[in-house]
Formats: structure tokens, sequence, C-alpha cells
């Protein structure tokens, strides 16, 4: 008997949903006024060009991967909830809250500054996939922070918004 291949999948959605995230950082990429760009220097639209790149080609795996329901739908068979939002987020929580985290840095993330922000996100990830070890949180955060800064600040010569931070680093 041949499996029933579903059009329509959450990873597929994600994916969808990822490959238009990407293609909003491509069109932002390609938006970057010229005043910002410098001859000879990557500048500053190489994050959202790289990204967006990255976001693309991991949305596009999700969309064209073979059909693999998890051990949860593949326990349900075909009884599945139509219309049951809520228990769907409360059974999916940790995805809703990366989504939610996401969308808070990209909103707080031009106040507060890259560092502060990036280093917040970070922690937040980190303990929502499970990890409660302060030292190895903190700690993580911390260093993919300040590795990230100066990748961006000493190796693209990008200057990235140091928000609160200003007054003491300037």
């Amino acid at each position: 008997m041949r499996a029933r291949v579903r059009l329509f999948t959450r990873t597929r959605i994600e994916g969808l949903v990822i490959v238009l995230l990407a293609a909003g950082y491509l069109w932002e990429g390609h938006n970057v006024p010229d005043l910002y760009k410098m001859p000879g220097v990557p500048g500053p639209t190489v994050f959202p060009l790289l990204l967006g790149i990255v976001f693309a080609l991991a949305g596009a795996w999700l969309l064209l991967a073979p059909d693999k329901p998890d051990a949860r739908e593949a326990a349900e068979g075909d009884e599945k909830p139509v219309g049951k939002l809520r228990s769907r987020l409360i059974a999916h929580w940790h995805t809703v809250a990366m989504w939610a985290v996401i969308l808070v840095y990209l909103f707080v993330m031009p106040d507060l500054g890259f560092p502060v922000a990036t280093a917040l996100l970070l922690l937040a990830f980190i303990l929502l996939l499970g990890e409660r070890r302060w030292y190895v949180v903190v700690g993580l955060a911390l260093g993919a922070t300040l590795v990230i800064h100066l990748g961006f600040a000493l190796g693209l010569n990008v200057r990235l918004p140091l928000g609160v931070l200003t007054p003491l680093l300037k």
C-alpha cells in the first residue's frame, strides 16, 4: 500500500514562511542606500544578503524535502483536530515562543542596540532549548554575541547599533 503524500504539512508551511522572510531580507539588502556603501569593504549589505540566502536555502529545503511525519503525527494517524488552534499552540509552545522572541528582537534591537538585544535573544533561545546551567547559558550568549559583533566590526567593517551602550563605549 502506498503512503499518502500531503501537500500542506506544518513543515512545508514553516518552509514557506521562512522563504518569504528570506525574500524580505534579500529585498531590504538590495535597498540599502549607496551612501552607506564603501568601495573595497563588504559593508552593511553583507548581513541581510547572507542571512537571506541561508534562510532561503533552509526554507527551500523544508518546502522540498520528502514528507516525514513526526512521531506525534504518526501516532495520531489521520485523526487531526481541525480548528483547535489553542491546543496546537500549547502543544508547540517552544516554537511559538521562539518566533515571539525573534519578533521582539527585531522590534527592540534598534533601541537596545545589537550587543544587548542579541545577548538577550541568545539567552532566551538557549533557555527555550532546555539548558538550565546559568554559567553555560550566560557564557554562550555573551561569547556568541562578542564573536558576532567582532566579526562584523573588524571583519566586515560594519558598525552595528550600540543602543544603550553608546555612552559607555564612545
